[in-house]
Formats: structure tokens, C-alpha cells, sequence
């Protein structure tokens, strides 16, 4: 008798877990925008383009909308030319030593 009144004691506490409400839909999340990183310094986008236009012969880099800070560094996405082709630079937020790479065709300057 004591163990079952025992049993019976420890029952709400067995169900305290239990969650019997419904379960909610799960939603598709919302397609991914360009993200612009506004904390990204003057500075290493100045650099960025100056660069990338140094690399491509002179044909005024457009920043397309794409920037991630990072305390290490930024990556700024950067059109280039009549082709808009798309090209990547990895900079210190200082603007010291940008590094390019064409993403139209992967590795080359």
C-alpha cells in the first residue's frame, strides 16, 4: 500500500515534462536579403575599391550592397566594369591590406 501511494505521489511529477498542447506549424524562414553592414569603416570600403580597381585595370568598382564586419576583418562585394562582374575583398577595418578575387571566375585577379 505505501508503495503504491508512493507511486501515485510521484505521478505529477513524472508528468511536469509533458507538454500536451498543440504543436506549432514550423514556417519557412524568409529568403536570405544582401547584408549590408553599415559597421563596416569608411575606411576598409575606400581601401576595398581602390584595390579592386587597381587589380581590374581601372574600371571604377560599384559596391553591390553586401558587406560583413568582423573584428579580424570585412568582406565587401564589390561590380566591376560593363559586365558587372562580382568580386570579393577582404580588408582590416583599418583599410590596411585588401585582398581581391573575382567571383565570376573563382581565384583569378
Amino acid at each position: 500500500m505505501k508503495r503504491e501511494i508512493l507511486m501515485l505521489a510521484a505521478l505529477p511529477l513524472a508528468l511536469a515534462g509533458c507538454n500536451t498542447s498543440t504543436p506549432t506549424p514550423v514556417t519557412q524562414a524568409p529568403a536570405a536579403t544582401a547584408m549590408m553592414d553599415e559597421s563596416v569603416p569608411q575606411v576598409a570600403r575606400t581601401a576595398c575599391l581602390a584595390e579592386v580597381n587597381k587589380v581590374t585595370g581601372g574600371t571604377q568598382p560599384q559596391v553591390i550592397g553586401e558587406m560583413v564586419y568582423s573584428e579580424a576583418g570585412s568582406q565587401i562585394k564589390v561590380l566591376v566594369g560593363p559586365q558587372r562582374a562580382q568580386w570579393q575583398c577582404t580588408v582590416a577595418n583599418s583599410g590596411i591590406a585588401p585582398q581581391v578575387m573575382s567571383l565570376t571566375n573563382e581565384g583569378a585577379l
